[in-house]
This record gives C-alpha cells, sequence and structure tokens, in this order.
C-alpha cells in the first residue's frame, strides 16, 4: 500500500539510485538533484513506521543510523519502491520525492500594499461564504496574499457575527468575552470605546500569544460623521523600513519590547517580544505593536534612544497616508483581517452626531490556516502544503 505521500498527480522519474549517503534523482530534461539516505528513510509513512499527520507515528530520528543504505530501489512506475538493508520495505509517490529534491514545500509570499488596497481587496458576500465551502476558501485565500478581506451583506444583527465567524474557525475566548461589542459611550473601559482618533495598531500585544484573526462586525456607524477605518500593512510598513532605515529596522527584530495593560484587581498583562519577527530566512513574518501600550522600555544607555527613534519611525510610516488603506464602514459590512500582520486604527468621530457600534471577534491563527489548508485540499491541492507565515511568534 502507498504511504500517506501519495499524490494523485503523481509523475514517475527518470532514474534514481544510491550513491553512498545520497539519493541521486533524474527529474527529466537534464535536472539531477540528490536527497539524503537518512532523510528517506526517515519519510517513510508504512504501516509499521506510522504516520506523521496523524500523530500515529513509531519510527524516530534515533532509529534510523547514519549509515542506512539501500539494497535496491524502483522506479519504474510513479510509486518508488526502495529495499533497505535490513529488508525494511518503503513506497513512495514519485512527486512527493521530486518535490522535497527540488527544495520541498513553497514558501508563501504575501502581496504587499498601501493606500491602493481598494482596488485588490477581496470582497465576499455573507450568503456565499456562510452557505458554500468554496466561497470560503475563496475568502481565505484573500486573508493569506493580503491579511484582510471583507464579507458585504452580513445582517446588522448581534447573532450573525459569530455565524459567519465560526466558519473561519473556533472563536477564542479572551478576558472580553467571546464577542465584545464596541460602542461609543463616555465611561470607556478601552480606547476602541471612545470618540477619539486611533493610530493603526495590533490589538493586544501585551498577550503572550495576541490574538490571530480580527472580525469587526458594523451594526450601526454613522456614517459619514467620521470613525473612518485606517488600515495599514505593517508588513509594507516593515520592508521600508527595511529598505530606507536599515539601522532602525534591525532593533526592531532583535531587542525585545515590552507591552502591558492593568485593569486595577481583574488583570495585569505583560509580554516582552520583537516589533517585527523573522523566519530563519529572514522574511517578515509578524508585526506586534501598539503605541498605547508600550510599557517604559529597559535597555542599556547606548541602546534606549536608538530604541525609541525605531519606534518613531515606525509610527511615521504607519500614520503615512499613502501607507493606509481608508474605508468608512457601512451597517452589513464585516472587516476580516491577520491582527499579526494589518494594523487597524480609526479617525476621531463625534459620539453626539452617531452612535458607532462594532462587535468584535477573534479567531487564532492556526485555525484559519487549517481551514484554508483543508478546504485547499478540495479546491486547490497545489496549494495546500504551502508553508504560510506564522505571526508575531517572539
Amino acid at each position: 500500500m502507498l504511504d500517506s505521500h501519495s499524490n494523485s498527480n503523481a509523475q514517475p522519474l527518470r532514474n534514481m539510485h544510491g550513491e553512498g549517503d545520497r539519493i541521486a534523482l533524474d527529474l527529466g530534461g537534464g535536472k539531477v538533484a540528490k536527497l539524503s539516505t537518512r532523510w528517506l528513510r526517515l519519510a517513510c509513512e508504512c504501516e509499521i513506521c506510522g504516520d506523521t499527520a496523524s500523530g500515529k507515528r513509531w519510527l524516530t530520528p534515533a532509529d534510523v543510523p547514519t549509515g542506512i543504505r539501500p539494497a535496491s530501489i524502483d522506479a519504474s512506475s510513479g510509486e518508488v519502491t526502495v529495499t533497505w538493508e535490513d529488508g525494511h520495505v518503503s513506497r513512495y509517490a514519485s512527486r512527493f520525492l521530486a518535490d522535497h529534491a527540488g527544495g520541498g514545500a513553497v514558501r508563501f509570499q504575501p502581496e504587499l500594499w498601501g493606500s491602493d488596497l481598494g482596488a485588490r481587496l477581496g470582497r465576499f458576500a455573507f450568503d456565499a461564504v456562510v452557505e458554500d465551502d468554496e466561497a470560503l476558501f475563496h475568502s481565505l485565500r484573500a486573508l493569506r496574499d493580503h491579511g484582510i478581506a471583507m464579507l458585504t451583506g452580513v445582517p446588522a444583527e448581534t447573532e450573525a457575527t459569530a455565524r459567519v465567524a465560526g466558519r473561519y474557525g473556533p472563536i477564542r475566548e479572551t478576558s472580553y468575552g467571546k464577542v465584545f461589542d464596541l460602542i461609543s459611550r463616555p465611561d470607556a473601559r478601552v480606547a476602541g470605546e471612545t470618540a477619539r482618533a486611533q493610530i493603526p495598531h495590533t490589538d493586544e500585544p501585551f498577550r503572550y500569544s495576541p490574538p490571530g484573526f480580527i472580525f469587526f462586525h458594523a451594526i450601526r456607524t454613522g456614517a459619514g460623521t467620521g470613525g473612518t477605518s485606517l488600515m495599514v500593512d505593517g508588513f509594507h510598513v516593515a520592508e521600508l523600513m527595511r529598505s530606507k532605515t536599515p539601522k532602525l529596522f534591525e532593533p526592531l527584530t532583535r531587542h525585545g519590547v515590552t507591552f502591558h495593560r492593568e485593569h486595577a484587581g481583574e488583570v495585569f498583562f505583560s509580554a516582552e517580544a520583537h516589533v517585527i519577527s523573522l523566519d530563519a530566512a529572514g522574511q517578515v513574518t509578524g508585526i506586534r505593536y501598539n503605541d498605547r501600550c508600550l510599557a517604559p522600555q529597559t535597555a542599556s544607555e547606548d541602546e534606549i534612544d536608538g530604541l525609541i527613534e525605531a519606534l518613531a519611525e515606525l509610527t511615521r510610516l504607519i500614520r503615512a497616508p499613502q501607507n493606509q488603506f481608508q474605508h468608512q464602514l457601512q451597517p452589513g459590512e464585516v472587516l476580516v483581517f491577520d491582527n499579526q500582520r494589518v494594523m487597524h486604527g480609526r479617525s476621531a468621530f463625534d459620539p453626539t452626531l452617531a452612535v458607532r457600534h462594532l462587535r468584535s471577534c477573534n479567531i487564532d491563527r492556526d485555525g484559519v490556516h487549517s481551514a484554508l489548508r483543508t478546504l485547499a485540499r478540495r479546491f486547490a491541492p497545489e496549494e495546500a502544503e504551502t508553508v504560510l507565515y506564522q505571526g508575531a511568534i517572539f
């Protein structure tokens, strides 16, 4: 039986043979690649070795010796059969081997944006997303590409918030509840309940694991009285810093910045993290920044002024109109966005002219990405294994 690396689009390799601790693959067209022999043995997912995807896995790295060698290799069909010197037989889809010999899964590259997002913003009908998996998949793909999407035709009713958000993954409960009503009020507990302007920011950077994706469901907005949503692609401004002011970009990727939030007698959150997260290849994978909950920072005398200037430059880029997508939310619209990539804010408004009421809830990143991968298996199999950016993880 072919193991779980099976692929319906498998293509036979031209040839495959052992060369000491490497396996040479003839991919056709003059292309030759090599795989580690030890890696190949560890990649076996037969019934004896077990399945890594399900976690019912019995073979460990310590069980595969450095000197392991194949006794024979049969690559005459779409299924590659390797018989090892100890008699164990492993079977692999040749497409799986060819992909890994070529460097493995494709790493996703986000599409950056500024004030020009309007022409590219994915807009999806509420009824379609709720009822049709393919429509949901397309909206998830938009979130992957741009970190933001809009749902339209959503009932301006409180029950609709959880109904649509639940399609993307389990709603995350926080100290503010599962669904939080942001209504302008004179006794505001948080800034979102005031009428003041807010610089675009990520929510709750003071948590060890900030919210993943945020849903803003407009119930009442008082359109025309202010309160325009301001959205900023944090990956875009980070790359601007990298290219224009690299000496200011660098501290935000390596120096811990502390954020905190306290409601006396109720909660006291504090987290130190990088404002800009990078992966092992140096690509931006997450943003964590909110000027309103920056704690007094800890740094050496030689570093503190540079750190503050780096935060100041990031703030200037966030506030620049050319980096902001502006939209006046209307009742029945939902903005969905990646809270560890896209920063959100708003202009000031007059609370005496209209009540502004948004409902907000959060879904963890892994839930949204799980939904994307699961639906990609059905609607775009070639995208299911794409490596996605993991967010503000430090």
